[in-house]
């Protein structure tokens, strides 16, 4: 296989519209019914169609898309029949351009959709999605029976009356692209890469559903597909630079209403894929231009039917037109109101010939329903079937025409006979030199296709001039004050949490009912009591030894008494018996002090609640021996606490936090320790969602772990107290989000991350419309914006536009030096208050 073959010509047009500002990224989502949340997929058009777009991404996710669906078609038309096919399409006679009720030139030329991409298109628009549940696909199915058309066709009806209705002037003739799928006739083509052509269908404002179906069915059998797809390749022949130049030249010149993609059933038949998940519908869209302003993506998943819809900001400057038009598609599809179609109005006995004709005509609909799964292409031809209504009265020729019909065709008759030797001269000569003639018919081919591109093509509305500076749009830069808040999670501990330890020894007696894992309790009630009849005997041992001891005071006073009377005041000390007093006076302490231990114990063989709380763990039962020491239990109070939050170190400086510092001064040689507390109580809130409802609690950042951890982040704590009138208890173990207040900075500037560019430097647009790049002082980036302190002065319009050159200097095109109403919302999205996650 030589390079030729390799190489994708059909991806030369989208890099080609990529250089004029039209981007290619097709869009395949995961939406979950139970949230109408989309999780969107995108891939690049100049890589893959649309068909291997969604049969990658379904891949990524387990679907093994082993075959994907092919055409009836085995192989790619001749030479021979190239040529044939090019003088049998004659030329158009189609409209010209498109009569839309309204245009929006400049707001497409500047759109900016979506802020977070790095590189701006203007076919940026928002997508709008529908889907209907099995009942109703069922139904739409049925509709598409009863008007006797392809389902594809049913919804192609639908989706041309929408438009119609919404968006077009009044009544006129326009085309669509409808595309074709190719795959199973292209060789040496990867499997998913651009493998799609189509055919211009051309319809008006009423038009009915067997109408388009027979012109679907014509195009597809005069093979007007091939027609397009041999001319997308034409930059075999003139390159890169040829195809960009070709695109330039007819992109202006040429409107179309739309695309409509049909990517048919999914997932394709396989034992290997995942189970059914009866939330989750896969949904596509298409890409987009200003040529094609509506774009569309239509998918059965699981029999269930998805609807995509895009509008090009030429036509639709919000999403609710949108919006308008996808209800307008759903409404037409449910109701399905029948129109005559020509077909009907021309064959008077096309009910009586209906049983004979319906085995052949639903093998025709099966057949344009598998070649009609793909995307669009930007290089294409009309080929125009007459579609407009006819009278269904026969008309009688003329009497002039009767005589000069049969004169005519026998004049033709001899012609034929004439031409029909060199005809077939001519033909053997081809084939014999086929090696000079196949090239010179396909460079005879290639400048026939131009002149058609140029010649058959309808010019568009408008020839908007080209500026060769690039267009840029602007901001102007102000100074406000701001605080950046700092967003960390943490997990939820009690302030206090205590272990319950027995300090007697003796089996449980009894357990409270709250003392249980989970159980509440208030301070002062009995959790636990213990068997104390040993500790009541042991009080009433202990009630003798403190009267024996009395008993033994009295017994000393008595004989120092008598003893006192018969010695001198000499006497020693022991002779007066002072030492027997102390002695006695002592023992009746010792006594005591074994009955107050032994009423503690009897006391403590009753374990309290120290404060209200919650019982955590148990580790006891009743009847159980528990030693002295013993751990019977863990609780905790809910009224106070406290959290650990991470905070990269960075972040730091971004906060007030509250620090006592330990510092020495020198004061003539003397030493004096001097402590200061820096810093403030910073404020904190707690939020957790539960249910899909928000809680919050109020707290404050009470102080910080010493050091830093070995992830090199700082851990802050949090103190909150739980509001007894909250529905919801902050309580041990649960998960939370914090918003910790930041310090409020003066003089800040505000700006979209998109505006910032490498090495710390933005563009500047100065008042001769020149480029000025500087450097500035960035205080704090995130996700979405920028807080700059130093570098910019106040006026100055900062550059929002990406440009692939930036040259210092550089003339540039000011799109408007006002922002447009959906760029200045954008902006306001992006210049609020920012966050800072760690």
């Amino acid at each position: 296989m030589n390079s030729s073959q390799n190489k994708d010509y059909i991806a030369m047009w989208f890099q080609a519209r990529k250089a004029f500002g039209i981007g290619d990224r097709m869009s395949v989502g995961l939406l979950n019914k139970s949230t109408d949340e989309i999780n969107w997929f995108e891939f690049s058009h100049s890589e893959m169609d649309g068909l291997g777009g969604l049969s990658t991404i379904l891949r990524e996710h387990d679907y093994p898309c082993l075959e994907l669906p092919k055409i009836a078609e085995k192989s790619t038309p001749s030479h021979w029949q190239q040529v044939k096919m090019l003088f049998a399409g004659g030329k158009s006679d189609g409209p010209k351009q498109i009569r839309w009720k309204t245009t929006f030139p400049d707001y497409a030329l500047t759109n900016l959709a979506n802020t977070d991409c790095s590189t701006q298109y203007t076919n940026d628009a928002p997508i709008v999605n529908a889907h209907f549940s099995q009942a109703e696909t069922l139904e739409v199915k049925k509709l598409a029976i009863k008007h006797r058309v392809a389902l594809n066709i049913y919804l192609f009806w639908a989706l041309n009356r929408a438009v119609a209705a919404q968006l077009l002037a009044s009544q006129q003739d326009y085309y669509w692209l409808y595309p074709v799928n190719l795959r199973g006739a292209l060789p040496h083509v990867p499997e998913t890469g651009n493998c799609s052509s189509g055919v211009n269908v051309l319809l008006n404002n009423t038009i009915a559903p067997r109408d388009i179906q027979l012109q679907v069915k014509q195009q597809i059998k005069a093979k007007s597909h091939w027609q397009l797809w041999w001319q997308a390749h034409i930059g075999k022949i003139i390159g890169e630079k040829g195809v960009r130049r070709i695109y330039q030249y007819v992109s202006e010149r040429q409107f179309y209403a739309g695309s409509f993609s049909f990517l048919g059933n999914w997932p394709l038949k396989d034992d290997n894929n995942p189970p059914v998940n009866p939330d989750e519908l896969w949904v596509c869209c298409g890409i987009g231009t200003k040529n094609y302003p509506v774009s569309t993506g239509i998918l059965l998943w699981h029999e269930q039917l998805s609807l995509g819809l895009k509008l090009h900001p030429y036509i639709a400057d919000d999403i609710i037109k949108t919006q308008s038009v996808m209800q307008c598609w759903k409404q037409h599809l449910l109701q399905g109101d029948l129109l005559v179609s020509a077909e009907t109005a021309t064959s008077p006995s096309h009910d009586l010939n209906h049983a004979v004709s319906n085995t052949a005509e639903k093998t025709n609909v099966t057949e344009s329903m598998s070649v009609t799964e793909g995307t669009s292409k930007s290089a294409v031809i009309e080929l125009a079937p007459n579609s407009k209504m006819k009278s269904n009265k026969p008309i009688k020729p003329s009497k002039l025409k009767q005589f000069l019909l049969p004169k005519i065709e026998q004049g033709t008759q001899q012609t034929k006979d004439t031409l029909r030797p060199y005809w077939q001269r001519g033909k053997r000569l081809f084939i014999r030199h086929k090696k000079v003639s196949t090239p010179l018919s396909i460079i005879a081919l290639t400048f026939i296709c131009m002149t058609l591109l140029s010649v058959i093509r309808p010019q568009s509305q408008v020839n908007p001039e080209i500026n060769r500076f690039p267009s840029v749009r602007y901001m102007d830069v102000a100074f406000d004050n701001a605080i950046i808040p700092i967003f960390s999670r943490g997990i939820v501990a009690a302030k206090t949490q205590i272990s319950l330890n027995s300090e007697v020894t003796a089996r449980v007696k009894s357990v409270a009912d709250t003392f249980t894992a989970g159980g509440y309790f208030n301070a002062g009630d009995v959790l636990l009591s213990m068997d104390d009849e040993a500790y009541q005997l042991e009080v009433i041992k202990k009630k003798q030894a403190v009267d024996g001891a009395l008993l033994h005071l009295a017994e000393a006073k008595a004989k120092a008494h008598v003893a006192r009377r018969g010695v001198s005041s000499k006497a020693t000390r022991f002779a007066r018996h002072i030492p027997q007093i102390n002695d006695a006076k002592s023992r009746v302490k010792a006594a005591e002090a074994d009955l107050r231990l032994a009423n503690i114990k009897v006391e403590r063989s009753v374990i309290k609640a120290p404060f209200s709380g919650r019982v955590k763990t148990v580790n006891v039962g009743q009847g159980q021996l528990v030693n002295s020491g013993e751990i019977i239990g863990e609780i905790y109070s809910l009224d106070k606490m406290h959290v650990r939050l991470p905070v990269a170190d960075k972040y730091l400086t971004l906060m007030d936090l509250p620090f006592k510092v330990s510092a020495f001064s020198h004061d003539k040689k003397t030493l004096t320790a001097v402590d200061a507390t820096t810093g403030k109580n910073t404020r904190v809130t707690l939020s957790v969602n539960v249910n899909d409802k928000k809680y919050q609690w109020q707290g404050l950042i009470t102080g910080t772990e010493g050091g830093l951890a070995e992830n090199r982040l700082q851990y802050v704590v949090a103190e909150v107290l739980n509001d007894p009138e909250q529905p919801l208890y902050l309580q041990p173990g649960r998960f939370v989000t914090a918003e910790i207040a930041g310090r409020e900075f003066e003089n800040v500037v505000i700006i979209p991350r998109l505006a910032l560019r490498n090495d710390n430097k933005v563009w500047l647009l100065d008042s001769e419309k020149r480029l000025r790049i500087v450097m500035v002082d960035i205080l704090h980036q995130g996700k979405e914006q920028v807080h700059i302190t130093g570098g910019l002065s106040a006026g100055d319009k900062l550059i929002l536009t990406p440009l692939d050159v930036a040259v210092d200097g550089m003339k540039l095109n000011v799109i408007g030096l006002e922002l447009d109403l959906g760029l200045e919302n954008a902006l306001n999205d992006i210049i609020s208050p920012s966050e800072v996650r760690s």
